[in-house]
C-alpha cells in the first residue's frame, strides 16, 4: 500500500506530464495553422506564376515559401515526436505507479 505522503510527489509528476502534453498539443495546433498558411501562400504564388509567368523576384519568393513550408513541416514532426515521447512516458507512469486508494488517476 502506498502512503499518503508518497502520493503527493507522484501526483505532481503525473500533473507535470499532463501539463507538458497540453502544451505540446497547443504548439501542435499553432504549427498546423502555420503549415496551412504556408501551403496557401505557396499555392497562390505558384498559381500566380503559372498565369502571369514568374519574375525573378517571384521565383525567389516561391523558393522562400517552399522553405517556410519545409520548416513548418519539420517543426510539426518534432512536436509529434515530443508528443509521442510524453504519451509513452505517461502510459508507463500509469502502468507502473500504484493508484491512490486503488482508484485511477483520472
Amino acid at each position: 500500500m502506498i502512503s499518503q505522503r508518497n502520493i503527493t510527489p507522484l501526483f505532481f509528476e503525473r500533473v507535470r506530464l499532463v501539463i507538458a502534453l497540453t502544451d505540446v498539443n497547443s504548439r501542435h495546433l499553432r504549427g498546423e495553422s502555420r503549415r496551412a498558411g504556408a501551403e496557401i501562400e505557396l499555392a497562390c504564388a505558384l498559381e500566380s506564376g503559372k498565369r502571369e509567368g514568374a519574375s525573378p523576384n517571384e521565383t525567389h519568393d516561391i523558393a522562400q515559401l517552399r522553405e517556410r513550408l519545409r520548416d513548418a513541416e519539420r517543426s510539426l514532426q518534432a512536436i509529434e515526436s515530443e508528443r509521442g515521447r510524453l504519451e509513452s512516458e505517461l502510459a508507463d507512469f500509469d502502468a507502473t505507479v500504484p493508484r491512490a486508494n486503488g482508484r485511477d488517476w483520472q
